[in-house]
């Protein structure tokens, strides 16, 4: 194995990583320097370059590199010298030959860097010929300042043929032929006086056997003489040879070659190109093109007639071949003049045989066809992309049910809105729609019927506005309405009423007839507020207004809306932090049975004494706080309180709780009224709790499974306010009620009121015929008491008896009626 020298090496044309020196007495001038190495340090000047390798000196320059880093040759030995073309023996290193003064350069550079001998190679053409010369710098020290090198420069023996190399290096054939002709001028063979590598394998022979042989000793003679022959056929007459194709076997597989001929007296130089690949590739695109899924066609690049066309591309637009070639590019692309086709991706419309247009994506790119510019495009059909994009951009913006504007879109309009009528340029009025008794039809029809009415609605709501104006559907059964300009406040409740009276005229859906009504509040800006936030608070106060006054109601915002809200606020808070135990007091209506006269037991009513406000109506703090959720903990306090208190009076008395709705859909009323049993010690028969029609509305069988558990608990259910609500009759055949109770506004009216006295008496009838026990409420006077009686109402209440009394008074009235001293005549 050789040694190498590793000078990271450089030539005048390339550095090499590692090269190595092919003399073997150069590896002993290597030795040699690192023999007189000493503890590391360079070897002495004297001792290396006038003592060891002094027999190499012939071959050898002894350099110095100034401070300056200018290089002087201070000695050369005649070799050197000749091979350097040195007139004289010491000369600056810049008079040396441009390649070997780099090639000296670098390895002293190198040298200097790795302080040890470094080789490089410096290689030169003489005669076409290319001549290497080894460099080797080997570093000294000495006592003379300056950088001093030996430098060993010794040509290898091998040389190259450059021009040989260059033909060899290309997978083209190239050879050079001389034509062989007879008498009469006529080429009937060629001999052969060069060829490269590549020509000989495309031809299956050997390059230097085949030397100054005849073309016909080769398997594809007969035809490339043929080729050759039309194209000194066509020279004769002054024409440009025509392209040559040349295809023949080859050891049985096919080749396919390019042939280029041309002619420098009388010498031929015939280049072979391998099209092998290249028909493979068209190959393979008329496959991937013709057979391609996706629609693609090809026109000229200069303008808009097409070349080729696939079948998916037939297929989209409905055309035979011969149709679509004659196409012209405006039939194609409407509003598209026939003009130079251009690369890249483009969104256009295209259209179809039938006229249908399409929204596609054209991706063309440059390519050659039968060696002329044309256009490839690949065509991808978006139509069915952008409009469902469209749909989803318009579902961004739109509620997807009713096709009105959304909650943002409404965000956005109003807030603009707002900003231009607070800069003074357009006034609106901002109206907020609730619909009343949506949830009843939602709740006994189904979703469906209530997204039909939502549906109608919005249409009708539509229907009343001008195009300037804005309806948006903010949930559920909420819109709202931005009416633009200034409009007067009789115009604006000019169209609330008409809005109400449109929504409120009956809907019919499957044999149905929906009725539903509306209320409206409505805000005007810049005047009510100047922020969109505000704005919108204080149309929902008028809204809120609007629907505690009753269905059907508008009202504009007035300012004593708001401090009425934020009493509100205060009275809720003032709830959330009440002393229950404190200030919370149950009162006592009595229930007394017509049957007997006697006292049958009663109705547990909740009271809060507030300590700021005094006695707080329940019409007041209950709806507050179903709506804060605290009815939850009220309802267990009352359940509690009235089961403890109900617990201390006679056995065949019973107490009677209201149950909100909020209670009764939460999941843990049945265990509520099992601890307030249990922690009581009262008689599960004992304690009837009283729900309204409403309760009943929203989810049938959740309803049943805790119906259920009440009747397995062992407590009494009644039906309260019957007739005043939607609930279907099936719950009357499907769950023993205990009582219906009569809604006082019937009993207020029998006197007077044909059509309240036929609903009492049919609930009455009602209650017989299923063996369920009717309670008149709200009974004061004396006539009401005996058109009940003889309609044989079981039980009664109201103010005719007793007000509802503290737990004091009820004591007496159990004491009152226990010791005989009243009873119903």
């Amino acid at each position: 194995m050789r040694d190498p020298v590793e000078p990271d090496g450089f030539s005048p044309t390339r550095a090499s990583t590692r090269v190595e020196t092919e003399f073997d007495d150069v590896r002993l001038v290597l030795r040699r320097w690192q023999a007189a190495c000493v503890d590391g340090a360079l070897p002495p000047y004297e001792e290396l370059a006038l003592g060891s390798v002094g027999r190499f000196a012939d071959e050898m320059a002894v350099v110095r590199i100034a401070a300056d880093r200018e290089g002087f040759i201070l000695r050369a030995g005649p070799r050197f010298g000749a091979l350097a073309g040195l007139a004289e023996p010491a000369v600056s290193l810049s008079a040396l030959p441009f390649a070997l003064q780099r090639a000296v350069a670098g390895a002293i550079d190198l040298s200097r860097l790795a302080a040890k001998p470094r080789l490089t190679l410096c290689r030169s053409i003489v005669d076409g010929m290319v001549s290497t010369v080894e460099v080797l710098a080997l570093p000294l020290s000495c006592r003379w300042p300056g950088e001093y090198f030996l430098i060993f420069a010794r040509p290898r023996k091998a040389q190259v043929d450059l021009a040989r190399l260059l033909i060899n290096s290309t997978d083209e054939g190239i050879m050079a032929l001389s034509a062989l002709e007879t008498a009469s001028g006529e080429a009937r063979d060629y001999q052969i006086l060069s060829m490269n590598d590549a020509a000989a394998r495309l031809l299956g022979v050997s390059a230097e056997a085949m030397r100054y042989h005849l073309l016909s000793e080769t398997c594809a003679a007969q035809r490339l003489t043929d080729l050759l022959d039309r194209c000194g056929e066509a020279r004769a007459h002054g024409v440009a040879a025509p392209s040559l194709e040349l295809e023949y076997e080859l050891d049985g597989e096919a080749i396919s070659l390019q042939v280029g001929v041309a002619e420098t007296e009388g010498l031929l130089a015939v280049t072979l190109t391998d099209i092998r690949e290249i028909r493979n590739r068209e190959m393979l695109f008329r496959s991937l093109f013709d057979d391609n899924p996706v629609p693609m066609y090809v026109r000229r690049a200069d303008g808009g007639a097409f070349l080729n066309v696939n079948a998916a591309a037939l297929n989209l637009y409905g055309r035979s071949r011969a149709e679509f070639l004659a196409l012209s590019i405006g039939k194609l692309v409407p509003g598209t003049a026939d003009r130079p086709a251009v690369s890249g991706e483009r969104f256009v419309r295209h259209r179809t045989a039938t006229g249908a247009d399409l929204d596609v994506v054209e991706y063309a790119r440059a390519i050659t066809v039968g060696g002329q510019p044309a256009m490839l495009s690949t065509i991808v059909d978006i139509t069915e992309r952008k409009r469902a994009e469209e749909r989803v951009s318009f579902l961004a913006h739109h509620d997807p049910l009713t096709g009105v504007g959304n909650r943002t879109t409404f965000s956005q309009e109003i807030e603009d809105a707002v900003a231009t009528a607070v800069a003074g340029h357009q006034p609106f009025t901002l109206v907020l729609i609730d619909l009343d008794d949506f949830k009843a039809v939602n709740d006994t029809l189904g979703h469906a019927a209530g997204d039909s009415l939502l549906i109608e609605t919005a249409a009708r709501i539509r229907r009343l506005l001008r195009r300037t104006d804005l309806v948006a559907r903010l949930g559920g059964d909420e819109f709202a309405v931005l009416l633009r300009g200034a409009l007067g406040r009789n115009d604006v409740e000019t169209l609330a009423r008409r809005i109400i009276q449109t929504i409120s005229e009956p809907h019919g859906y499957e044999g149905h007839r929906l009725s539903i009504g509306a209320s409206l509040g409505a805000a005007m800006a810049p005047v009510d507020a100047r922020e969109a936030g505000a704005l919108l608070k204080c149309a929902d106060l008028a809204l809120y207004r609007s629907k505690r006054d009753g269905k059907g109601a508008f009202h504009f915002f007035e300012p004593e809306m708001d401090v009425e809200m934020r009493e509100r606020r205060a009275l809720e808070l003032e709830l959330r932090s009440a002393d229950f135990d404190r200030e919370l007091e149950l009162h006592y209506q009595p229930i007394i049975s017509l049957r007997s006269g006697g006292l049958r037991g009663f109705e547990a009513l909740v009271r809060w004494r507030n300590p700021r406000r005094g006695m707080v109506s329940p019409a007041e703090f209950i709806p507050l706080a179903e709506e804060t959720g605290m009815i939850e903990a009220i309802g267990r306090w009352v359940l509690d309180e009235a089961c403890r208190r109900a617990a201390s009076w006679p056995d065949d008395l019973i107490i009677a709780v209201n149950a909100s709705a909020v209670q009764f859909r939460q999941g843990q009323f049945a265990e509520t009224i099992r601890v307030a049993i249990d922690m009581s010690g009262l008689d599960p028969s004992r304690l009837e709790i009283e729900i309204t029609e409403s309760v009943l509305l929203a989810d049938t069988g959740a309803n049943l499974a805790l119906l259920q558990q009440l009747r397995e608990i062992g407590v009494r259910v009644a039906l309260d306010d019957f007739g005043t609500g939607y609930s279907s009759m099936s719950y009357l055949r499907r769950f023993p009620f205990s009582r219906l109770k009569i809604d006082r506004s019937f009993v207020r009216d029998i006197g007077s009121s044909r059509e309240s006295m036929a609903i009492v008496r049919a609930i009455i009838g009602l209650g017989a015929n299923l063996g369920i026990d009717t309670t008149a409420e709200g009974v004061e006077t004396g006539a009401q008491l005996e058109l009940l009686r003889q309609e044989r109402c079981g039980e009664i209440q109201g103010f005719l008896f007793s007000p509802p009394v503290d737990s004091v008074g009820a004591a007496r009235i159990i004491e009152t009626y226990r010791n005989g001293e009243s009873k119903v005549a």
